[in-house]
């Protein structure tokens, strides 16, 4: 399933990642990889692979009401009346007012999410200490020599009220559309946020259609090279078997950049 340009479009629209795969929502504290075709590889946890968590989550609604977006004119909307009948809906008894969806392309996508509220994690200083100690005790757990090079962590995520993306599996694929509300049949992405029934489908797809989508947005981090950089040189001492470190933790923002 080519994903990667949808993850792209969401990202550089909205300042956030979807998850994908669609089926497994992520959370403050994951750690994982984002793979060449911007799909989510989990591989632990903070709490899992550190014994901390970060600390003091803010909750805040996006301004925006609706994240939308398709891949083009790859993307069309044809609006079908009550009794109207189509190749996908031939029947005249089964055809309800509804607008079919066709996703022309084998990276054709179709997104809409309604009211996002961001989760931020605030206080990182606990956590940014336990890598730290991790990375000076590396070469005692060899299995876990190489995870300061890959992890991506989650320190933000976003909940939506109601969240809907579609990709083929195999090009074209054709959906039919129907609205939940008083409104007339979605004809473009942002009438999709209003909340949509699936109908018949010809073509293979994949995505997800759900209200109350927890944890399905995301913002990750690495560690920057330079702070690893400066670990690998900095002077430690140990006291009682404890690591000592001489200088002061580095911030969240000398520790981290985004990807």
């Amino acid at each position: 399933m080519p994903v990667r340009e949808f993850v792209e479009a969401v990202h550089q629209r909205y300042g956030m990642r979807p998850v994908v795969p669609f089926e497994f929502p992520i959370e403050i504290g994951d750690i994982g990889m984002i793979a060449n075709d911007g799909s989510w590889r989990p591989i632990t946890t903070c709490r899992q692979r550190f014994y901390g968590i970060p600390g003091r989550v803010h909750k805040a609604r996006d301004a925006r009401m609706i994240w939308e977006a398709c891949s083009g004119e790859d993307v069309t909307f044809t609006e079908y009346a009550r009794g109207e009948k189509s190749e996908l809906v031939p029947k005249w008894v089964d055809a309800k007012p509804r607008a079919e969806v066709e996703l022309a392309g084998e990276r054709s996508f179709l997104f809409a999410a309604r009211r996002i509220t961001v989760r931020t994690a605030l206080e990182t200083e606990d956590i940014i200490e336990k890598i730290r100690l991790a990375y000076h005790r590396r070469r005692q757990r060899p299995e876990e020599g190489r995870w300061y090079r890959d992890y991506a962590f989650v320190f933000a995520v976003g909940d939506a009220q109601r969240f809907t993306a579609i990709v083929p599996k195999r090009a074209p694929a054709r959906l039919a559309l129907m609205s939940r509300g008083p409104v007339g049949p979605p004809c473009d992405p942002a009438k999709v946020a209003g909340g949509v029934e699936l109908g018949a489908a010809i073509g293979e797809w994949e995505g997800i259609n759900k209200e109350n989508a927890l944890g399905r947005f995301y913002r990750a981090y690495r560690l920057r090279s330079d702070v690893l950089a400066r670990w690998r040189e900095e002077p430690i001492a140990k006291s009682n078997g404890t690591v000592v470190f001489e200088r002061p933790a580095p911030s969240f923002e000398e520790t981290f950049e985004e990807v």
